[in-house]
């Protein structure tokens, strides 16, 4: 490994002792194929990523899947207590089902999205009016396999799920943010 570099899945299988196919059975969690990869040497990949501090790529491996297994919550306002609190949802919940939250704030959410930077996203915010242009890219988005989950009064697009954010308090907008993390992921699994 040269200095200064990060860990490659090259280095990984030199230091343990294994091939490149070996490590990425390993370290993806697969089974090897026809070969059963003995426990030591399951054992020795994971000691030699933790020793030279290998983290995966999430891009690549995104790109080999064709998933991401990020899920985007767009919001408007942090300082904004049902922003915080749909925020506050999504990180406790996804991480137990393999999904990274990422959290975007404003109109990011478009670009991102667009450029495959998740499978799914939440549309939180209020209002929840939407506008023409996040219709528009909402519809595009069910249209490349996304899903999407919006809270809106108003916005009823085919192919995504709404849920209208209503008046209600504190425990019952945990309740409908916690709702809208499940369907979400209903619709990921789908």
């Amino acid at each position: 490994m040269r200095h200064g570099s990060k860990p490659t899945i090259r280095d990984v299988a030199e230091a343990a002792g294994v091939s490149l196919t070996t490590v990425s059975y390993v370290l993806s969690g697969r089974p090897g194929g026809n070969t059963r990869i003995s426990q030591p040497t399951q054992d020795r990949v994971h000691a030699a990523a933790d020793e030279l501090g290998y983290v995966p790529n999430r891009a690549a491996r995104g790109m080999r899947r064709g998933r991401t297994d990020v899920v985007a919550v767009a919001i408007s306002d942090l300082d904004d207590a049902w922003d915080r609190a749909l925020a506050a949802a999504a990180a406790t919940i996804l991480p137990r089902h393999g999904y990274q939250p990422v959290i975007l704030l404003g109109e990011s959410w478009r670009q991102f999205m667009l450029s495959g930077g998740a499978d799914g996203v939440i549309l939180g915010s209020q209002p929840a009016e939407r506008t023409a242009v996040d219709l528009e890219t909402m519809k595009e988005l069910v249209e490349r396999g996304a899903a999407l989950l919006v809270f809106s009064d108003s916005a009823q697009p085919d192919g995504v799920e709404v849920l209208v954010p209503g008046t209600a308090g504190a425990a019952g907008a945990e309740t409908l943010f916690e709702q809208a993390v499940a369907r979400l992921l209903a619709r990921l699994s789908a």
